[in-house]
């Protein structure tokens, strides 16, 4: 991993308290058919481009290991129980929108090959999505869901244990691979 971007990256994020970048592995990803079936029962099933069964049919195990690097991007707030719906819609986009922006800053450090993926679906557009293509195609992302990443093995694997339900602390993970 390369530490010097890693730390550049983190100074990105550093406008938000509620974020921190953590370095994880490809292999550390666990990917399981069962999650995408999940995507099957979802209410928002083949209604969000970036979701299935609207996503490229890739490898998307091989596509991250493809990556030399990559790290988490995780949100973490405490949280009441009258809050709990308003950190969980803030939440989305600020993960989302501060992927983005550490795209674009890899773009401009020379890595036009960086790419990240989002945590739950794609929530950019106010008024739902476009019937007959994105209405966003340039900042719209893909879910760790839809790609088959048990979320919350895979951070096991690397130490962050998440229990539901959640009780006073909300979570939201997106990944960055450059």
């Amino acid at each position: 991993m390369s530490n010097t971007m890693l730390e550049e990256l983190t100074k990105v994020i550093q406008s938000n308290q509620y974020l921190t970048l953590m370095p994880i592995m490809a292999k550390n990803f666990s990917f399981e058919e069962r999650v995408r079936l999940n995507c099957f029962y979802c209410t928002k099933y083949d209604t969000k481009w970036t979701c299935p069964p609207k996503i490229p049919n890739l490898d998307y195990e091989v596509v991250l290991s493809e990556y030399q690097n990559i790290a988490i991007l995780k949100y973490e707030r405490t949280f009441s129980k009258e809050e709990f719906d308003m950190v969980r819609n803030e939440s989305t986009n600020e993960v989302h929108r501060m992927l983005l922006r550490l795209e674009q800053y890899l773009y401009e450090h020379n890595d036009s090959l960086a790419i990240s993926f989002i945590g739950g679906s794609c929530k950019l557009c106010k008024n739902g999505c476009g019937k007959e293509k994105c209405n966003s195609p340039g900042m719209a992302r893909i879910p760790l869901e839809a790609i088959g990443v048990n979320v919350i093995k895979s951070l096991a694997n690397i130490g962050i244990k998440i229990k539901f339900p959640l009780e006073d602390k909300f979570y939201r993970f997106g990944l960055i691979a450059w």
